[in-house]
């Protein structure tokens, strides 16, 4: 009874870490929809530091930005 008690909280842990992973990736300009939960959940450590190493979608876009202009201005 107690093993499958401890059993149930973890797995809630590991449900609770596998949504704000998500929310995570999300933040990183990975979509609603994606896949990051379901490997967070199941892989557990191993999707975290997936998810941790993937790259920041938002801040590449504003970097790109960033450079045309500078090469716009640069032109002028």
């Amino acid at each position: 009874m107690l093993y499958a008690l401890i059993a149930i909280v973890l797995l809630f842990v590991n449900a609770l870490c596998a949504y704000f992973m998500k929310q995570s990736a999300v933040m990183k300009g990975y979509g609603e929809d994606s896949h990051i939960w379901a490997i967070c959940f199941w892989c557990g450590l191993f999707g975290y530091l997936y998810v941790i190493s993937l790259p920041d979608k938002i801040q590449q876009n504003q970097n790109q930005q960033i450079i045309e202009l500078l090469s716009k201005r640069k032109e002028d």
